[in-house]
């Protein structure tokens, strides 16, 4: 039966298997050994930085590219801001203007 010419089917498959095992942890391993050299180099709190600055960049840049696509909306929402901020001041101007131009001949106000 152990025939050296024909292995056995299931010694054959736990060869493989611990063939494909090895590889496998051998390439486990070395990314492990690449992880820890790129930690080494830059450490995560800059990693942290390098991301939150990339991302706040790209906010910034799709923010750029609505404010192009939608400038008459953007003025009309400024312009409301705006007079919104100045409404108290507006208002006492206006009913200063409207006291005036209908007021009786001859009174002023004080």
């Amino acid at each position: 039966m152990n025939d050296p010419t024909n292995p056995d089917p299931a010694a054959a498959r736990l060869i493989r298997a611990r063939a494909a095992r090895t590889a496998a942890r051998q390439t486990v391993e070395a990314r492990v050994q690449q992880v820890q050299a790129d930690l080494a180099a830059r450490g995560i709190g800059r990693r942290i930085a390098a991301k939150a600055g990339d991302e706040v960049r790209a906010a910034l840049d799709e923010t750029a590219a609505i404010a192009r696509e939608s400038k008459g909306i953007i003025a009309v929402a400024t312009l409301a801001l705006a007079l919104w901020a100045a409404r108290n001041p507006l208002t006492r101007f206006l009913q200063a203007k409207l006291d005036s131009l209908f007021a009786p001949d001859g009174v002023q106000d004080s």
